[in-house]
């Protein structure tokens, strides 16, 4: 059978084609249009954010030291570090810090302001560094959660902190920013353990609180959160703690330099990879400026920030570099 179109059904079905062929014009263009907008966001994301060379160093802690950080590839730079000297005027005392936030800047900026007062100001600071370290660190996380429940804010920080005491040297940490010891020799010591979900000891820990460890796409509390222990948190709590585990040792002569970092330097180096580039140079500001821009150029995907202490004797400062 022979169907026979009229004037009218062929001017409708034309209608019908240039109505359609405009929706996907419009379309077209409206995917050419979004795809530029990724593109150039992502283009930007390739560059270095907030690139700093050296930032502003504190010149007076007993231990000179050099900084190195950079946005990389996220919309937003959430690492933070600080350095204080003279502890109680004591000359022989620093303390140091890097902060790697999550979910927002606030928890990381709080412990920049208020981290390193905590613990000088605890009673047992004098005799029981250790003591003051960890009960630091909880007051705190205390502290920014009256804050963040005012906010709203569920936002967090991983922490990791150095305290120097003439030749006793004390690390804290919480999260899984790092720090490790290069010797002269090019050994490395690891100061600190990652604090994962998925370690046996947090895994149970978590666990024995009533909490879970989900896999999602890496290890996480509850399905959400990556580390196991940081500052803030607060809809998370009391699965991820503030406590810190604290390292101590003595200096020796043939201990070089001690870098610490957020996870955007050790998520694409190793620990001896990191010792090896730093041997490669005299000068910790040089010596962090190229770990930095190598994490970056291995292909890190978040914000970097990387401290290299100066054990040696002699003291070099920092001075304010440009590309």
């Amino acid at each position: 059978m022979v169907t026979v179109l009229n004037f009218e059904t062929v001017e409708a079905v034309a209608t019908m084609m240039r109505q359609s062929y405009l929706s996907q014009a419009f379309l077209f263009v409206f995917v050419v249009v979004m795809l530029r907008h990724v593109v150039a966001a992502w283009s930007s994301s390739l560059s270095p954010f907030e690139l700093q060379v050296c930032p502003p160093v504190n010149p007076n802690v007993h231990y000179p030291y050099g900084v190195s950080q950079m946005q990389g590839r996220r919309p937003y730079m959430e690492d933070r570090h600080t350095a204080h000297a003279d502890l109680n005027g004591d000359a022989t005392q620093s303390f140091y810090g890097v902060f790697d936030g999550h979910g927002g800047d606030g928890a990381a900026n709080y412990c920049v302001q208020a981290m390193c007062q905590n613990v000088i100001r605890e009673p047992s600071f004098a005799k029981q560094p250790v003591n003051a370290l960890k009960k630091g660190f909880v007051k705190t996380d205390q502290e920014y959660l009256k804050i963040a429940n005012k906010r709203n804010s569920e936002d967090g920080t991983t922490a990791v902190a150095v305290l120097t005491r003439g030749d006793s040297i004390y690390v804290a940490h919480a999260g899984d920013s790092r720090a490790i010891l290069v010797h002269s020799s090019g050994k490395v010591t690891a100061l600190t353990s990652d604090h994962k979900p998925n370690r046996p000891d947090e895994r149970k820990r978590i666990q024995e609180l009533g909490g879970s460890v989900v896999f999602w796409g890496v290890w996480r509390v509850e399905g959400i959160l990556a580390v196991s222990r940081a500052i803030g948190d607060r809809m998370l709590k009391p699965f991820v703690v503030a406590e810190p585990e604290v390292k101590e040792w003595t200096r020796t002569a043939n201990d070089r330099f001690l870098i610490v970092a957020s996870d955007g330097v050790w998520d694409t180096i190793s620990n001896d990879d990191a010792a090896e580039l730093a041997m490669k140079h005299d000068d910790p500001q040089v010596a962090a400026k190229h770990l930095m821009e190598e994490a970056y150029a291995r292909g890190s995907l978040d914000n970097i920030c990387v401290m290299v202490i100066d054990l040696r004797d002699e003291k070099k400062v920092c001075t304010t570099k440009s590309n």
